[in-house]
């Protein structure tokens, strides 16, 4: 199985096009493969990519079994379920903090939500975490490789404010906002 590191050096050294949509697929365009994803479904299409499918699996049936799977896949929102039963899954650890390769899933009060693959903290100090994330976005974030939607590399941060988060996107267009956040990390042994 290869890294995290390995497969997202490999993806970004092809020639891709991408596109922030719901419709999730890949194409070839004049030799090029042609991304249409969203941000769960992004992450999804990287961990079977990478190799997880016994996180993938156990985390489908999971939500199969309690009547939550929509299109045989996550959305971000799950994870307010699956958080609350962080103790049947062998295959996903859930921290308390973001590390180096994990997934970040962060869940707004209006039930919508963003996630994205922590590539690497970049700074802490007492309650903000600086961090550059691999995703697809509608709205690119600070110092982001994008310059439209799609998937792409950027800086966001997270504040911690007695025990409550808040999401800063990094983008001008968009507020600070509190939210719900998850970090995961999927494991095949």
């Amino acid at each position: 199985m290869q890294t995290n590191l390995d497969f997202f050096n490999n993806l970004f050294h092809q020639d891709i096009v991408s596109e922030y949509s719901h419709s999730n697929y890949i194409d070839e365009i004049d030799n090029k493969r042609f991304f249409h994803m969203d941000c769960s479904g992004f992450v999804y299409w990287c961990l079977v990519q990478i190799g997880y499918k016994r996180a993938l699996v156990e985390l489908r049936s999971f939500l199969k079994q309690n009547d939550f799977i929509k299109i045989n896949r996550f959305f971000c929102k799950d994870f307010i379920f699956i958080s609350q039963h962080q103790q049947e899954f062998k295959y996903w650890k859930f921290m308390p903090q973001p590390t180096n390769n994990s997934i970040m899933v962060v869940i707004f009060s209006d039930g919508n939500g963003h996630c994205m693959f922590v590539k690497k903290i970049i700074a802490t100090n007492k309650n903000t975490i600086k961090i550059q994330v691999i995703d697809s976005t509608q709205y690119p974030h600070k110092n982001d490789t994008r310059t439209d939607t799609g998937i792409g590399i950027g800086e966001i941060e997270i504040m911690n404010k007695n025990g409550d988060w808040f999401y800063d996107s990094g983008n001008q267009d968009l507020p600070i906002r509190k939210a719900d956040i998850y970090f995961v990390l999927p494991k095949n042994k």
